[in-house]
């Protein structure tokens, strides 16, 4: 073989193996291309489909699964389940969620950080008044506690706000509707533990309106080891634990409450 022949030989070798080296790079990188590009077209219809799906305030649904996202509490026990993280159906809920964040974002104004605040204030004040009056009582006892302050709230003879039912007339040294509010309990025993983080927990329970009313509509309790007078003034509802529960008379009750006390004096 000549000079001539051999040098085109090596260079046609060097075309080769260049050539092979540019296909080991370049094929995987077009191969991640497309599949990049696949994913892309996937979201968009993703998007495109819950885009539809929030205008027209429908519930969530995939081609393959039914709409069971067609109630608020629905959704939020679906978004806390743990899905498999690359189903179609966990995808298209997840962004739902995400865009419907967005969305309340979007409508966010300084009264509804006004309005967290003072939901904060009043959890406070209803676990304060579950844990003093009634840490010792079983959980329904401690609900028909609470379930007390917040009959009252809705009483138009009591304040309209949980905080300023529970310490009403607290600023006086008698008068205090809840003993411990000015009987310096929350100073001999700070609000913290087990028990503490219980009556949290009834709170919050109440304060989303998730119990069953237990006190047939009582606005007054007071332990079964005392008599105070004014119970006198009112109507026995139930006794739940250690506490008898009370409401005003209606109607003719008035008159038969009157004539009660007339006949007892």
């Amino acid at each position: 073989m000549s000079e001539a022949e051999q040098r085109t030989t090596v260079i046609r070798g060097a075309a080769v193996m260049a050539c092979a080296l540019t296909a080991a790079v370049a094929l995987p990188t077009l191969s991640g291309r497309v599949e990049a590009e696949t994913v892309r077209a996937e979201f968009r219809d993703d998007a495109r489909h819950l885009a539809e799906t929030i205008e027209t305030r429908s519930p969530v649904t995939t081609e393959d699964e039914p709409a069971i996202l067609d109630t608020r509490w629905m959704r939020t026990v679906e978004y806390a389940l743990n899905r498999e993280p690359d189903a179609a159906f966990d995808r298209v809920s997840q962004r739902y969620r995400d865009m419907a964040a967005v969305e309340s974002y979007a409508s966010f104004d300084a009264s509804h950080l006004e309005m967290a605040e003072r939901t904060q204030r009043d959890h406070m004040c209803l676990s304060q008044a579950i844990f003093y009056e009634a840490r010792s009582e079983s959980v329904l006892g401690q609900i028909a506690v609470a379930e007390v302050v917040m009959n009252r709230v809705g009483d138009h003879r009591y304040p309209n706000a949980v905080c300023d039912v529970v310490f009403q007339g607290s600023e006086r040294t008698t008068g205090c509707q809840f003993s411990f509010t000015c009987d310096g309990a929350m100073d001999r025993f700070p609000a913290r533990g087990r028990l503490w983080r219980r009556a949290q927990d009834v709170a919050a329970h109440v304060m989303m309106h998730l119990n069953q009313p237990l006190t047939g509509s009582a606005t007054h309790y007071h332990t079964d080891y005392v008599d105070p007078i004014w119970n006198q003034h009112l109507v026995q509802t139930r006794t739940i634990g250690s506490h008898i529960f009370y409401r005003f008379p209606r109607g003719s009750e008035w008159a038969e409450v009157r004539a009660r006390n007339e006949r007892s004096t």
